[in-house]
């Protein structure tokens, strides 16, 4: 489950897609052509009719399509409401409400993407989904079933694999698929809207022979763009299937190396076939395939089956399972022979054990305190505020908050300064679904502060500037469309003089070692680049600026995912060169994975 290969692949199943598109669009140009020349009497040779045969096919269709992704552009949550869920609150007492939050929260913190919104639907049946762009907007949706009938183990193997889906870049594939049925359902519903308009018409005194005629052509050109609309969507949901089915067992397998566990998924499963994962909704249908069990009715001869069989499923998964093993107690998760391999862009079970301690560690007080809106604000301007009194009174008149609301943010400071970097940045990232919440204007006024509040003294430190970056990185999503960071670099060789800046920065963030081994870190970073660092004299800066660092991280962010794979496997390779990772080091790196868009777990493999 390497992020940076998955995405790669994500990017060739979308371009496969755009394929099938085209082939099911020039299908219904071709049916849709046949009919008309039936219909009217025109030769099949006729190339002005099916010339504006074609360019009302291709605009009907890109009409519908652009209209529902325009619909769907806010990401997630959007699509979480359109299936009919309900918010789950971060600060919910319902124990099995929290036990879920508590699943997701952990599952975020190992994976190291921001904890998604979380949606319940009021179904019976046990489902999951996750739906999305990227890992900023990203929603999980479990159904009341999934909830209540699954135990804690079983919990965790759902939404393992959902986040499988996150991490693999199947959300932004999903929501294009949505697209793309309606789009080619847009003339169905055409033809449906032409014959209702005819049905419901009269003809009217001496032109009552025409307007019969004109009713009649109604109807039947109504009727052939709804059987051809509705042929357009048979091929659609193939392609569907065929998109869906695979990526369902590498989501399988993908939550297996994640827990550790077989038996959690597979229980999950199992308990799927006893009992049913179809839907009420019927907006199901058009989503059938974001699902993490079968959402409808059994397919037709399993032709248009989105996910594989369930007793296929547990086979890959764990042969020799058996459904006695659901009415015994849980066994622990199998040990892992890989897990000291696991890389920052490969998240495994140590990341999963690391992010329960990670969360164990954390005060309690801060934890509620990031689930409440305003206390999570409040606790954002805290982290920034500066130890120096001058500095921090001024920082306070900034913000221009009551004389209680200035002692009560004092207060939180001094109870978060003993916290390391990385427990400060999950409380962040705990607080992340929350700040969603906000209104726009409130958004623009949360921003500004944190602007303020980070110049207030004059310079930018490091971690400050890892702060604004997870926060803006992760919510500017929610309140506009930011457009997708195009790709500008395939090869390493151009950016060479950027990532020599950037392994000179994590390397000299070890003020513990002397030059001679500083050199020896960078070193490390630059021989896993291999035979791609040849193409610039590598050499370790001994001074870095933070302002220059910026720049040299935004050209870096514009590389494909596999060039993105290198840079970050050699800023890991520097960190864990004498076995232990300090806190300027983390938030260097944190920087970097949100500015590659990387999952960043709170531990690294120093093994």
């Amino acid at each position: 489950m390497d992020f940076f290969e998955s995405q790669e692949k994500a990017r060739r199943r979308t371009k496969w897609l755009v394929f099938y598109f085209v082939l099911a669009v020039a299908g219904i140009i071709a049916a849709l052509h046949t009919g008309f020349c039936l219909l009217t009497g025109e030769s099949f040779a006729n190339l002005e009719l099916l010339g504006i045969t074609s360019a009302g096919v291709v605009v009907a269709v890109l009409i519908g399509s652009l209209v529902k992704l325009a619909e769907l552009s806010k990401g997630g949550r959007v699509v979480a409401e359109m299936l009919g869920g309900i918010p789950v609150n971060p600060g919910t007492a319902n124990p099995t409400e929290r036990r879920l939050l508590n699943v997701v929260e952990e599952m975020s913190l190992a994976s190291g993407v921001p904890v998604p919104s979380v949606y319940i639907l009021d179904d019976p049946a046990i489902n999951a989904f996750a739906a999305g762009f990227g890992t900023s907007d990203a929603a999980i949706g479990v159904t009341r079933g999934c909830i209540e009938l699954l135990s804690r183990d079983e919990l965790q193997g759902v939404v393992a694999h959902e986040f499988s889906h996150i991490l693999n870049g199947d959300m932004r594939l999903n929501i294009r698929l949505i697209g793309v049925l309606h789009g080619i359902l847009f003339l169905a519903l055409i033809g449906g809207v032409l014959v209702r308009m005819a049905t419901y018409s009269r003809p009217r005194s001496q032109n009552g022979k025409n307007e019969g005629s004109i009713v009649a052509l109604l109807i039947a050109a109504g009727a052939i763009l709804y059987i051809v609309g509705w042929i357009g969507v048979f091929f659609s949901k193939l392609i569907k299937a065929a998109v869906s089915r695979q990526r369902e067992f590498l989501a399988d397998a993908s939550a297996v190396q994640f827990t550790r566990n077989p038996r959690g998924i597979a229980g999950a499963l199992a308990k799927i076939e006893s009992h049913s994962s179809r839907l009420l909704t019927p907006r199901a249908q058009e989503a059938s395939h974001m699902f993490f069990g079968n959402a409808l009715k059994s397919a037709w001869f399993g032709l248009f089956a989105t996910h594989p069989p369930i007793p296929e499923r547990i086979a890959a998964i764990d042969p020799n399972f058996s459904t006695k093993a659901l009415s015994a107690a849980e066994p622990p998760p199998l040990p892992s022979a890989a897990s000291s391999k696991n890389r920052l862009s490969s998240p495994g079970n140590i990341h999963l054990a690391a992010a329960a301690s990670l969360l164990d560690s954390l005060p309690q007080t801060a934890v509620t305190a990031s689930h409440e809106l305003h206390s999570a604000t409040l606790q954002a301007y805290a982290l920034l505020l500066s130890d120096d009194p001058s500095i921090q009174q001024h920082q306070l008149s900034i913000l221009t908050t009551s004389a209680s609301a200035n002692q009560d943010l004092k207060a939180l400071h001094a109870s978060l300064a003993p916290l390391s970097s990385s427990q400060k940045i999950a409380l962040l990232e705990l607080s992340i679904p929350v700040l969603r919440d906000l209104s726009k204007d409130q958004y623009l006024a949360f921003k500004s502060n944190i602007q303020a509040l980070i110049e207030a003294d004059g310079h930018i430190l490091l971690f400050e500037y890892t702060l604004q970056k997870l926060l803006l990185r992760h919510l500017d999503s929610a309140f506009q469309n930011p457009r997708p960071q195009r790709i500008r670099h395939r090869t390493i060789t151009p950016l060479l003089p950027d990532l020599n800046y950037l392994l000179s920065a994590i390397a000299n963030a070890d003020a513990t070692q002397d030059a001679a081994a500083l050199d020896a870190a960078f070193a490390a970073g630059v021989q896993a680049l291999g035979l791609a660092a040849k193409g610039f004299p590598m050499e370790r800066l001994p001074q870095v600026a933070l302002a220059e660092f910026d720049k040299c991280l935004a050209r870096l962010g514009s590389a494909s995912p596999a060039v993105k794979k290198s840079i970050i496997d050699s800023c890991e390779a520097v960190v864990i060169h004498d076995g232990e990772v300090n806190d300027t080091q983390f938030e260097f790196l944190r920087a970097a994975a949100d500015t590659f868009d990387c999952p960043m777990p709170p531990r690294l493999p120093l093994t």
